[in-house]
């Protein structure tokens, strides 16, 4: 395994002063020279590739590469494109026409998951994360490998500039206009100390990928892709199902055939090729001692419905990935480039300017959510800005400061009601080890708690009496929500946490960490008699540590987990029995999945500067309920965590009955009659 990585919040700089810019703020450009680094470091390569579920898996050669992620300006806008002439696609599969073209049973990723598990660099120093500078913090490029043709070892040798352009791509992107600003070539920094995303957007992973083509590897993956840079040319700003002509084009609208590839190929040299970030060495290496097991993939919950391709979203911390913020089905909140925070209609596709800021230090922001009727976001230095959705005066502005720490980041926000009265209260996890509590009714801080660690990211019980935290330190924390005591800690993770929800049943509880595994507890039950952490239920994510956890509201229907990993990979899971569940990827960083429409869709964005934008999927197993049978069972001493029902409360006259469901009975039995029939 490579050696530890640096946290990004170990750096000891001060962030720059912040410049006071009117209205909209224009982001700098720069750039980042090249790494000189061409020194050797070997890796040992394996022969045998077994899958993970039936056996010890065999480490594949990790190859890591870390060159400069451009950012690129390409043409939006609400108008429709001309249509595609192309041939559809002669090996994509991995669309299930049935569940309208999204990547539903992905035979291709079960054939690659888990087989690139991570090697490290020999040799190679440990960082020093108390000696660090702006140069220094961030982790070092990580230069391709070839492999020696008589020891069979791979050597790392340094990539051509640029991965050697090929001569049918322009050096200059054609730049559109959508009625906003233009996205800018690089993002700034909002502090020399954070790092930005490690791993290649879409078009850089197409040019690496013909770059160790190049070099004689990856030869176990068909196919060499050829001009790439028309994956930057959108046809579609908005593509929607009809939009894929069978297996011609993909979710993100990209025709894989005009790159001469195919996507299965595709999938399997983005897991060799992707890197998992972890602060602790080797706690995402699989073996037969550890818990975490891969669930089956062949669930069919959600469908394709469109995606909205946006090139102006704004990620400026790759292990926050809780930027967007969902209002309603017709309300997503992302921030964007030009230092504004903007709402999409998915519905619709039409994109609107939600939120202004004063200066660079508000703009730079590192969480954002919009619930109870509030758009709240967090910046890096330590602010936060809210407004009531139902209003655009910008007279209805509230701001405040959180903390003057250097390292204040804003990790995550939740909104909440009191538990004594309908008082909207925002609970912010900050990286200055703080956890505060702001009612926003009088936009005044009401708790201030400190821990012994960071923390990335919190979730209130339903009756609001408990609260789960995950920050940077492998044990979960159990609190008290109203005076922030700690009531008990959970061990059983490798690595940081910065995912965690808490289910509507009352009990059921998620964490995620870096390790690639997610646990699942049960809140009547924390630790047995001996004293030590009982998880019901370990998992394993399918390419990268799991960011973002959403359970679906009561009253949706069957319940289920929502995992969004950090790119590519939304895990959809069967949260009664945590045995299966349905995979649905795109190429590109995650940066925030959300329930919507009374939990009957699900929303997410991705942050790819090429092919990001807002995947909407809506759900499709209407009328499964009424095959469910509610008789209790026994079950085995191993499940005695199972409680009966289709949804998160035993039978469905206590579904409709609860003051929080999302639907009543007579809607739920429409919907399953008035389902569309998809292919049958």
């Amino acid at each position: 395994m490579r050696s530890q990585n640096p946290p990004p919040s170990s750096s000891p700089l001060e962030p720059d002063p912040p410049t006071i810019v009117e209205e909209d703020v224009s982001l700098q450009t720069h750039s980042v020279g090249p790494n000189t680094n061409t020194s050797p470091h070997p890796l040992n390569v394996p022969t045998n590739q077994e899958d993970l579920q039936d056996s010890e898996p065999t480490p594949l050669p990790y190859t890591p590469v870390h060159i400069q992620n451009y950012h690129y300006s390409t043409t939006e806008g609400v108008e429709e494109g001309e249509a595609s002439g192309d041939e559809g696609n002669h090996d994509y599969g991995m669309v299930d026409a049935e569940e309208g073209g999204a990547p539903l049973h992905d035979i291709d990723m079960e054939e690659t998951n888990d087989q690139s598990l991570m090697l490290p660099l020999q040799d190679s120093p440990e960082h020093d994360a108390t000696d660090a500078s702006a140069n220094n913090v961030a982790s070092q490029p990580l230069l391709p490998a070839t492999a020696d043709p008589l020891t069979g070892a791979f050597i790392v040798d340094p990539p051509p500039p640029g991965l050697q352009q090929g001569i049918d791509e322009p050096d200059v992107l054609e730049l559109g206009a959508d009625g906003f600003e233009p996205h800018p070539l690089f993002l700034t920094n909002a502090n020399p100390g954070i790092l930005m995303p490690d791993n290649h957007n879409s078009l850089d992973f197409l040019r690496l990928w013909r770059w160790y083509k190049r070099q004689g590897q990856l030869k176990e993956i068909e196919g060499t892709p050829h001009n790439e840079i028309s994956i930057t040319k959108i046809e579609r700003p908005r593509v929607t199902y009809e939009d894929l002509k069978g297996d011609e084009y993909d979710l993100q609208g990209i025709n894989w055939r005009d790159i001469d590839v195919t996507r299965s190929s595709a999938r399997k040299c983005r897991a060799r090729t992707f890197r998992n970030y972890t602060n602790q060495a080797d706690s995402d290496t699989w073996d037969k001692s550890i818990p975490d097991r891969l669930l089956k993939r062949h669930e069919n919950y959600f469908r394709f419905r469109s995606m909205d391709l946006r090139t102006d979203v704004r990620l400026l911390h790759f292990q926050l990935r809780n930027i967007m913020g969902c209002a309603s089905r017709t309300a997503v909140y992302y921030p964007c480039v030009s230092g504004t925070v903007r709402e999409l209609d998915p519905t619709t596709g039409q994109v609107r300017m939600a939120m202004k800021f004063r200066n660079n230090e508000d703009a730079s922001i590192s969480t954002l959510t919009a619930e109870e009727g509030f758009l709240v976001t967090g910046s890096f230095y330590g602010t936060y800005r809210y407004r009531p959705i139902v209003t655009e005066n910008e007279s209805c502005y509230y701001d405040g400061r959180l903390t003057d720490h250097i390292s204040g980041i804003t990790n995550h926000v939740q909104i909440n009601s009191s538990r004594r009265s309908s008082i909207p209260l925002a609970a912010f996890a900050s990286n200055d080890y703080g956890f505060r509590m702001v009612d926003l009714a009088r936009n005044e801080i009401i708790m201030d708690k400190m821990y012994g660690h960071a923390l990335n990211c919190t979730a209130l019980s339903p009756d609001k009496r408990l609260r789960v935290m995950v920050g940077d330190l492998q044990d979960v924390l159990i609190t008290d929500a109203e005076t922030g005591e700690i009531i008990t800690t959970l061990g059983g993770h490798r690595d940081y946490g910065f995912a965690c929800d808490w289910a509507p049943d009352g009990w059921t509880v998620a964490t995620g960490n870096q390790d690639k595994s997610i646990r699942i507890w049960d809140a009547r039950m924390w630790k047995n008699t001996k004293g030590k952490s009982v998880s019901v239920a370990v998992m394993r994510s399918e390419m990268a540590g799991v960011r973002s956890l959403r359970f679906s509201p009561l009253g949706s229907g069957k319940r289920l987990l929502v995992a969004a990993e950090e790119a590519d990979v939304i895990n959809i899971v069967d949260a009664q029995t945590f045995d299966s569940k349905q995979t649905i990827d795109v190429f590109g960083e995650l940066a925030g999945v959300s329930f919507t429409g009374a939990g009957q869709e699900v929303v997410a964005l991705s942050s790819d500067p090429v092919r990001g934008g807002v995947l909407s999927l809506e759900r499709c197993d209407h009328g499964a309920e009424t095959t469910f049978s509610y008789t209790r069972r026994r079950y085995s001493q191993n499940y005695w965590w199972l409680t009966p029902g289709y949804d998160w409360l035993p039978t469905p006259e206590q579904v409709v009955d609860h003051p929080k469901t999302q639907v009543s009975l007579m809607q739920k039995q429409r919907r399953a009659a008035m389902a569309e029939d998809w292919f049958f």
